[in-house]
């Protein structure tokens, strides 16, 4: 994977990208399904995760978007890790998602952005109300593959259902995979309803 200058221009945004706070817990956002389908097209992962605690905030990013601006968005030395998951598995971790569910987390928080799969969150009853990868119900006894920041085999706090006996495979640094993928691919992310509420 391509390694450049911090000031190379990687693309070129012209609807700004927002990074707030609410941009990164309060669901689905623009730039938490730029993080996760830059990990997806990475891999060939069936599903793409990105903690929203991971998603740093910052100025929007808009016109000439750099190496450094990218490197802002997600400022770690961690790599993006694959892992294998049964569907009941990976229910579990995107039930963890909730902010109730996290270790610092606030019950209105949602904690994870998502390529390649769509929930829907029923917030009364806290619990998930249709789960799809590719379009396609989950199966509970399938097997799937999903790639997330490496971090998250490693602690207790987020996502407890991961852990390092499901890793299969380790990747770039995050920021040099959104990189790549900006260069490759442009940067013009979309709301798709990947993240919803069913109550």
């Amino acid at each position: 994977m391509a390694r450049a200058n911090v000031n190379e221009v990687v693309a070129h945004v012209e609807d700004p990208i927002e990074r707030t706070h609410a941009a990164a817990f309060r669901g689905e956002s623009r730039v938490g399904n730029f993080v996760a389908d830059a990990y997806r097209w990475a891999t060939g992962a069936d599903v793409g995760l990105q903690n929203s605690g991971g998603v740093r905030e910052g100025e929007p990013l808009e016109g000439e978007v750099t190496v450094a601006d990218v490197m802002s968005v997600v400022p770690f030395q961690e790599p993006i890790a694959v892992a294998e998951l049964t569907g009941a598995e990976l229910r579990e971790t995107i039930r963890q998602a909730h902010g109730a569910n996290l270790a610092f987390g606030e019950p209105e928080w949602w904690h994870a952005h998502l390529s390649g799969a769509s929930v829907v969150w029923d917030r009364t009853r806290e619990e998930i109300v249709a789960l799809r990868v590719d379009g396609e119900l989950v199966d509970d006894d399938a097997t799937y593959t999903l790639v997330t920041t490496d971090y998250l085999f490693h602690t207790e706090h987020e996502f407890p259902a991961l852990n390092a006996d499901h890793r299969v495979d380790l990747g770039d640094v995050q920021y040099e995979v959104l990189s790549a993928y900006a260069r490759e691919n442009g940067l013009d992310p979309r709301l798709e309803g990947r993240v919803s509420w069913g109550d």
